[in-house]
């Protein structure tokens, strides 16, 4: 696609020229008094805001007008690719086409073959403010973009093979407070509440997994639960202890607001609505609580059920919605299972694909790693003791 010039430039339409580059570029050219609402080369004034140019950016993206460029097009073939032969699903392709689209807007002016090492750069520049972690995915999708164009023949060589991803800082995994499983099944009021926080608490499922979940998916003959977590997979999950006793209750109680047991299309956590209910003896409006058990709950009804359930523990206050993000109960399962059963038992019950991502995460030895070695090594110096190994005054 040629280059437009110069002299061209301000007569085109806004949305081309903020193709033909990002909106660090449109800054610059606000700066320059030849465009920043004076009279350019052609007689004609330009006049484009960041604001403008973000909105522009974010349309090409939802309307795949970044495809017009000679990279957008590889781009599109790509995530074609990615989709039909390599499985990738939704919300992979909606993370990847976030990366990849900007790419296309940012290196507009470029042919495939002319983008170079430092284009590249400066394209993963554009998230330098955020994390480490997210410049590392961001990172990865652009490599792995480009290492398909070098195999598919579309380059040469390919110029991300170079870059490096950055160091992320490593961070013990945050956990819920210890007292948190206790409070939290101890006020939960309904069977469905205690078992959905079951599977959070001593499962350790996603969000989303949580959402998913339908009656048709426990198994209590075989004891388990069959999970349908990212990227398509499920694992299927032992249900052993208290975990059992509780899905028999809920399985023999009725439903909150729906007068009958569950059935095996419900959903778990279905959502409930107030709906409109007439007006009392004193004409004020009632209201009455409807439930829809076939409909799979939002992930924005999920995450307020689980705050009512921690401001109902009195673990945040009334009306606290952040904080205590639900993703903690995930991180205390795995942490304990971890020291209980070891680090690939661990990755199994998480449903991790590589036993290198629960080692990235929970493979550390915390503070609680080093009390019980202490603790094992003065049982160690008491059994010596009694031994007549180690006297006494000699211990250290």
């Amino acid at each position: 696609m040629p280059n437009p010039s110069d002299e061209t430039r301000d007569e085109l339409p806004g949305h081309q020229l903020v193709l033909f580059g990002d909106a660090r570029a449109v800054a610059r050219a606000r700066a320059d008094p030849a465009v920043n609402g004076d009279v350019g080369p052609n007689g004609r004034r330009a006049s484009l805001t960041l604001g403008e140019a973000a909105r522009i950016i974010r349309e090409a993206v939802k309307d795949k007008s970044y495809r017009s460029t000679s990279l957008g097009q590889l781009v599109g073939r790509y995530l074609r690719w990615f989709r039909n032969e390599y499985g990738a699903t939704p919300s992979t392709l909606r993370d990847y086409e976030a990366v990849l689209a900007r790419m296309s807007i940012t290196l507009a002016d470029r042919e495939p073959i002319d983008v170079s090492v430092d284009d590249l750069r400066d394209v993963i520049d554009l998230w330098g403010e955020r994390s480490p972690r997210t410049r590392q995915k961001v990172t990865s999708v652009v490599r792995a973009f480009w290492s398909w164009a070098e195999e598919q023949g579309h380059i040469a060589i390919s110029p991300a093979a170079r870059i490096r991803r950055p160091r992320a800082e490593k961070r013990v995994a945050p956990l819920l407070p210890a007292d948190a499983r206790p409070r939290l099944l101890t006020v939960a009021k309904h069977p469905r509440d205690r078992l959905a926080l079951f599977c959070l608490l001593l499962l350790g499922v996603r969000r989303g997994e949580l959402a998913g979940i339908q009656i048709r998916d426990f198994d209590a003959h075989r004891c388990s639960l069959r999970v349908y977590g990212k990227g398509r997979k499920e694992r299927v999950l032992p249900l052993r202890g208290p975990v059992l006793a509780e899905l028999q209750l809920f399985l023999s109680s009725d439903l909150p607001h729906v007068g009958r047991p569950p059935e095996a299309d419900d959903y778990l956590l279905h959502p409930t609505k107030k709906v409109y209910a007439g007006r009392g003896s004193e004409g004020q409006q009632k209201l009455s609580v409807r439930a829809y058990p076939k409909k799979r709950p939002s992930p924005q009804a999920v995450h307020r059920w689980w705050y009512r359930q921690l401001q109902a523990a009195g673990l945040v206050g009334q009306g606290i919605t952040q904080g205590l993000n639900m993703h903690l109960a995930r991180h205390t399962f795995a942490t304990e299972l971890r020291r209980v059963a070891g680090i690939d038992a661990a990755s199994q019950a998480l449903g991790h694909a590589d036993l290198n991502t629960t080692l990235a995460i929970y493979g550390h030895q915390d503070q609680s790693d080093l009390e019980a070695a202490m603790d094992t090594y003065a049982r160690w110096l008491e059994q010596q003791r009694e031994d007549g190994i180690v006297p006494p005054e000699a211990d250290p």
